[in-house]
């Protein structure tokens, strides 16, 4: 084989080898998952995207938290908590986690420019989303999306909220922003996630 006919075969290889790589690392929608974005005044309550590719769980893939602009003018967001756009690499498993301190609930069938929250890895959109929260609701009851809600300027985890999320926790009724978990039901998986919360009456200032 003459030298130019190797050089010509290594690099088809190393374009086999680079596309078999990009392939592998290309996030696949249908096997990846990203629930309703959580939202909590102590930034305690962990949010985790998992990028799954044709080969596995894709490590070091950028993951980004859009929300809209509808959308982050309805959340309470803390003083410090970077917005609209969220992002954090994954690890070796795929996983992105993150800690988002806010409050508020947007279901994104009620805002008026669907959608609420896109999630995308590597440029590539996951899912369209929305936001679930311990603060729930505003002190009178009302949630983001409504056109009472006013936090006040505190995000606060308070007595209203409680009896936001006990209600359908008790009742085993599905309720969207008590579904912290995205499971498509309300339990005891959901109240174990925002009994600190509701036990230190978690706040922060409100930007």
């Amino acid at each position: 084989m003459g030298r130019s006919s190797r050089l010509l075969l290594a690099a088809a290889v190393m374009g086999v080898l680079a596309a078999s790589v990009s392939f592998a690392g290309l996030p696949d929608p249908a096997l990846s998952s990203a629930g309703n974005v959580i939202l909590s005044p102590s930034g305690g309550i962990p949010y985790t995207v998992e990028v799954v590719g044709t080969e596995g769980p894709i490590d070091t893939a950028l993951v980004q938290i859009v929300f809209s602009t509808e959308t982050d003018g309805l959340v309470c967001w803390c003083v410090g908590q970077v917005h609209p756009t969220i992002e954090a690499y994954t690890n070796a498993l795929g996983q992105a986690t993150f800690n988002i301190s806010g409050g508020g609930c947007v279901d994104s069938s009620l805002v008026s420019s669907p959608p609420a929250v896109e999630i995308f890895a590597n440029g590539i959109k996951l899912a369209e989303v929305g936001v679930v929260s311990s603060d729930g609701v505003d002190d009178n009851g009302f949630v983001a999306t409504d056109p009472s809600y006013n936090p006040n300027g505190t995000c606060v985890v308070g007595v209203g909220d409680a009896t936001f999320h006990t209600s359908p926790i008790i009742a085993s009724t599905y309720a969207f922003c008590t579904d912290i978990n995205s499971d498509g039901a309300v339990s005891l998986a959901d109240a174990v996630l925002i009994t600190d919360d509701i036990v230190a009456a978690s706040s922060c200032a409100a930007q």
